[in-house]
């Protein structure tokens, strides 16, 4: 019982203290943001499947760039015509994107709430 504690105490300590992924680094899949709002739209257990939890290069229009209620700066990417691609980025918005840009960001896939969500976004204009 007691080795059980223990290894159960080492195994969540190492979960608790396991670095965040380097998106800037990290292999992405490269993807526009239409077709994987489309893809969640259409089947979202196999979108889940093919994007959950991994880093996506998501490239497509800005439709808005907004501030969530954590001050963090949000990046809507034009989807489908139900769905946009909603990047939270890791600092603030660079100065130089605007409304209308096309651009990449490159982050990690949270899933689908009516909105494609990625969190800890890098974005680059084109």
């Amino acid at each position: 019982m007691l080795a059980l504690l223990v290894t159960g105490g080492i195994v969540g300590y190492k979960m608790y203290t396991k670095p965040h992924r380097n998106v800037e680094v990290a292999k992405a899949i490269t993807v526009s943001a239409l077709q994987v709002a489309t893809e969640f739209e259409n089947d979202e257990t196999r979108s889940n499947g093919l994007y959950l939890d991994k880093v996506l290069e998501v490239n497509g229009v800005i439709n808005e760039i907004s501030k969530n209620q954590k001050g963090e700066s949000i990046i809507a990417m034009k989807g489908s015509d139900m769905s946009t691609v909603r990047c939270t980025l890791e600092g603030v918005a660079p100065t130089e994107i605007k409304t209308g840009d096309l651009a990449t960001c490159k982050g990690i896939c949270t899933g689908y709430l009516s909105d494609v969500i990625l969190v800890r976004c890098i974005v680059q204009k084109k």
